[in-house]
């Protein structure tokens, strides 16, 4: 063989292996959107006392996904303007999507964020009972927004960054204010011109600025900052809401104008942390989940809560006429909602309108994007569990945690046990007893020690 010949074969080869090379390591991204407002009658979520269907749109209503696949494995997040999606619902979306594209179910994330101006999944006046014709049509909303994110998947970059946002919520438990100030930004761009495919971006305040006497259909504030992240990123932007359930935002005025305002709050902290990424080609990717058998809370009868109720009137009577304290007579006024609360769920046991089991199941799942942990857990977990798992995360895998809540199911408030003992809206409608928060963020843990296992040589 002539030198010439050698030295032009030596280059092909190299060549052939570099192509194979930068194949396999290869990230693509898609990413898509899709309205999701029913086009038939359906009653509103988010507040027990609104039981009438919608009447307009004040704003639009989407389901958003996100495919990203690093040529190995495969990641799908899919969020919705929800008040929360149900496991039911997780599982068919998780099934559909899956056959047709081999994404693994257990790499699926399906989430929603908590907005209570949305369409709910359940017939009027119940908790766990589908209305059917809505469920299947989000289903079907959901197959479709994630399998069209599939089909855009182009050559891509990735990276996460967490800002801050401080002063925008509260603490509806705590003096101490506990709050997650965290701002969650994945940003996903096309590898060439650098085009944004998708912003994933996480924030934890409960979206109740629109009250329950609201009708119309909106996005809330997270809604709003879709808006205006996709109008001034460009692409796909998906919100996931943190660990809402003790954590609600502060708000004040016009509820239609103080989403706006607090929804481009949010977008400007998402704008500002994004400019601090600097995606990567390369990236790991991975899933995992685990279902608990959570025991369920112990209702106190309808005889216990109506004897409650006349002790609690009987109190705030005998102190109402006189110079006691205003606190000690608002205190007594909470106690009365709250025992009505838990009459209201007590009559609907007894008559057989609401069904208790003895143990709900609860998925709790672990997706892995490059630097970024994303645990899932299906209801309103108290803020204290996601600062905790945030940093032994930190301490194990040295990567950064957002905890995506109101996800591949719902169970309601999982409150701490102090919040148990103290009492409160969330403890007193909460459905699983108190350890149940410790028995998730293990559960979490395990599955995050999996991940780091399965990369040790």
């Amino acid at each position: 063989m002539s030198h010439r010949l050698f030295i032009s074969t030596l280059l092909l080869i190299l060549s052939c292996l570099c192509f194979v090379d930068t194949a396999r390591a290869e990230l693509l991204a898609g990413a898509a959107k899709e309205s999701i407002v029913p086009p038939f009658p359906t009653k509103m979520g988010g507040f027990f006392d609104r039981l009438e269907p919608f009447t307009g749109v004040h704003d639009e209503i989407y389901a958003r996904a996100l495919v990203l696949d690093n040529g190995q494995t495969q990641v799908l997040i899919l969020g919705s303007d929800l008040i929360n999606v149900s496991a039911d619902i997780t599982a068919r979306v998780r099934e559909n999507i899956s056959r047709e594209t081999g994404i693994p179910p257990q790499n699926i994330l399906v989430s929603s964020t908590h907005n209570h101006s949305s369409p709910s999944v359940n017939r009027p006046g119940q908790i766990d009972d589908p209305n059917e014709k809505s469920a299947a049509f989000f289903v079907e909303r959901f197959t479709k927004v994630g399998l069209d994110a599939f089909k855009n998947r182009v050559p891509a970059r990735a990276g996460f960054h967490a800002g801050e946002l401080k002063g925008a919520t509260r603490n509806r438990q705590q003096r101490n204010d506990l709050v997650d100030t965290q701002v969650g930004v994945l940003r996903v761009e096309e590898r060439e011109g650098r085009k944004t495919i998708a912003t994933l971006f996480n924030f934890t305040g409960h979206p109740v600025i629109i009250g329950s006497n609201n009708l119309l259909l909106s996005g809330e504030y997270p809604g709003a900052a879709e808006r205006a992240v996709e109008n001034m990123l460009g692409g796909v932007a998906i919100f996931t809401q943190g660990a809402a359930g003790d954590v609600t935002v502060h708000r004040s005025g016009d509820p239609f104008m103080e989403i706006e305002r607090l929804g481009r709050t949010v977008a400007g902290e998402v704008i500002k942390a994004s400019g601090f990424i600097r995606g990567e080609e390369e990236i790991e990717l991975a899933g995992a989940t685990t279902t608990l058998n959570l025991a369920a809370r112990k209702i106190p009868s309808l005889e216990e809560t109506q004897a409650a109720i006349q002790s609690a009137e009987a109190e705030l009577k005998a102190v109402e006429d006189t110079a006691a304290n205003k606190e000690l007579r608002e205190a007594i006024r909470n106690r009365l909602r709250l025992y009505s609360m838990n009459e209201r769920f007590a009559k609907g046991l007894a008559d057989g309108r609401l069904k208790m089991p003895e143990q709900y199941q609860a998925e709790v799942q672990v997706l892995q994007i490059g630097d970024l942990v994303i645990v899932s857990i299906p209801g309103e977990i108290f803020v204290e569990y996601a600062l905790e798992l945030r940093q032994r995360i930190k301490q194990l895998l040295d990567k950064s945690m957002v905890l995506a809540g109101y996800s591949n199911g719902y169970l309601g408030y999982i409150v701490t046990p102090r919040a148990a003992v103290t009492g409160g809206y969330e403890a007193s409608i909460s459905r699983v007893r108190p350890n149940a928060g410790r028995q998730m963020t293990e559960a979490a843990m395990e599955l995050v020690g999996g991940l780091k296992q399965s990369k040790t040589p």
